[in-house]
């Protein structure tokens, strides 16, 4: 369980949040430390009361989740390709990204410039 570091982040006792969620403080503290497990309702309350999902929750980490009907399957493979890239690396990327919207840009202003 994430409980703990959630709680400690707010700045909040366990009394507190016992109270807050209508539970044992007691009981809180068994969730704490992993020796109980709520149930869904209070699993969900806990969600609700820190701002965070359930999987924060219990500390389970979702891995980053791609929409992949939203890209080309070239933009797809730039994206796999980036993953294990430095900063560094990133940066030139990024910065090749913008020269070719620059120049894109001036292909387009000058293209308009010759049909009119």
């Amino acid at each position: 369980m994430n409980l703990k570091n959630l709680r400690k982040e707010k700045n909040i006792t366990q009394e507190k949040v016992a109270k807050d969620l209508n539970v044992g403080r007691a009981s809180y503290n068994r969730y704490e430390l992993g020796l109980t497990e709520p149930d869904i309702e209070t699993l969900k309350k806990m969600a609700d009361y820190f701002h965070v999902s359930v999987d924060e929750v219990i500390g389970h980490e979702i891995p980053f989740m791609l929409n992949r009907a939203q890209f080309s399957e070239k933009q797809l493979e730039i994206i796999e390709n980036i993953q294990n890239l430095s900063d560094e690396d990133c940066r030139y990327i990024l910065a090749s990204i913008t020269a070719i919207k620059i120049a894109n840009q001036e292909k387009e202003n000058i293209i308009k410039k010759f049909k009119q």
